[in-house]
């Protein structure tokens, strides 16, 4: 007999508090790219420490991921979430009134810690609270968040940086942030009896074959993901123009996210639709490469892949493992997939600083996705 979670009632206003915590996490990160002018003006940064400032938030999850995990299988989220989301605020506010590259990179790091715990924590709260219905739907509407952030950023950053300079622009940022705490408060409720500490089983470290290999997978998409949303702007042409071109793929994924949530509640198989996502992320990439598929077209590919690829695995940890481990899993990949956000950037950044063409880029990051098909073929839904 399935046990119903108290969370289930509440469980379209948590969904609306994790869209709009989600969102300030998304536009913090996608404030880089924008700002690459500034930066390297201001600070005289070279690609490659442009790219360590887009990964610095994803490096506490390459250290703190599966720990933070194990623990927010187990504290109270009342507390968690408003500790987080004041590390995140902080972070913000440093990273908007830095002086120095240091404290720029800094500031990204502290936010890294906040935006870690409450990416697990929410992920945990959305698990439970859609357990057995409409979970792929909500964590699509979750995941369209992210998209929507990079929209939002890569829209108003021309206007808000002629009228309110880049440095106003990012403490707008922090104050989301600070708006998400009283909206995170009111969705999670005040805890009842049934919500306060209870005995559970045994801390595990267990780690089946299938987890292992969709945190591979979701390293390796993030890898290119995140290289692609970096230096697409530069590779389209540069200026508001490119910047523009770019937010295709979020639209797309925006749009496409809840659909392609539906569609796998509808046909109960998340890992068919990972490999579609990264078969049309490495063809798409291929294109560019080969000089077949222009920026727009190319966009247009990267958001289809960008809707069902991580749509499809937040629907997955909560079908490889038991219900009182599942902030473990998402740790588990989100260590992974941080790695990747580190990695891709930073490599690609290196390339960029060398000369290399665009089309080996593309067809480097082409065959990093199709690698991913490989391991996303070993994931074998069933509860550990």
């Amino acid at each position: 007999m399935t046990t119903v979670s108290p969370l289930a009632e509440r469980r379209w206003l948590i969904l609306l508090s994790s869209v709009f915590s989600f969102f300030a996490i998304g536009a913090t990160f996608f404030v880089v790219p924008p700002l690459i002018p500034e930066l390297v003006a201001r600070f005289g940064l070279s690609h490659f420490k442009v790219g360590l400032l887009m990964g610095a938030i994803s490096i506490p999850a390459v250290f703190l991921a599966i720990a933070i995990g194990l623990a927010v299988d187990r504290w109270q989220p009342r507390r968690v979430g408003v500790v987080s989301l004041g590390l995140m605020f902080v972070g913000a506010v440093c990273f908007a009134t830095a002086p120095t590259f240091g404290l720029l990179f800094a500031g990204r790091l502290l936010f890294g810690v906040g935006g870690l715990v409450v990416n697990l924590l929410l992920a945990r709260l959305l698990t439970e609270a859609f357990s057995g219905r409409e979970l792929a739907l909500a964590m699509g509407v979750f995941v369209a968040t992210y998209p929507a952030s990079m929209i939002t950023v890569f829209s108003l950053h021309p206007v808000l940086i002629e009228n309110i300079g880049w440095r106003n622009e990012l403490l707008l940022l922090a104050a989301l942030v600070g708006l998400a705490i009283p909206l995170f408060l009111v969705a999670v409720g005040r805890p009842e009896p049934s919500d306060l500490p209870v005995e559970r089983s045994r801390v595990s470290f267990k780690v089946s074959p299938s987890l292992a290999a969709l945190a591979l997978t979701w390293m390796l998409f993030f890898a290119v993901h995140s290289s692609v949303l970096t230096f697409a702007p530069e590779w389209a042409g540069g200026g508001t123009a490119a910047l523009l071109i770019v937010t295709i793929v979020m639209w797309v994924a925006m749009i496409g996210s809840p659909l392609a949530g539906t569609l796998i509640d509808r046909t109960s198989s998340p890992t068919r639709w990972v490999a579609v996502g990264l078969t049309i992320q490495g063809a798409t990439l291929a294109g560019a490469a080969s000089g077949l598929l222009s920026p727009t077209p190319a966009m247009l590919g990267i958001g289809l892949a960008t809707a069902l690829v991580p749509t499809a695995i937040y629907a997955l940890p909560g079908l490889l493992v038991q219900p009182d481990r599942v902030g473990f899993a998402f740790g588990f990949i989100t260590m992974f997939s941080n790695l990747g956000t580190i990695a891709g950037p930073a490599a690609v950044g290196a390339l960029i600083d060398r000369a290399v063409p665009w089309s080996l880029v593309w067809g480097l990051l082409a065959g990093t996705a199709l690698l991913a098909l490989v391991t996303i073929s070993r994931v074998r839904p069933s509860t550990d």
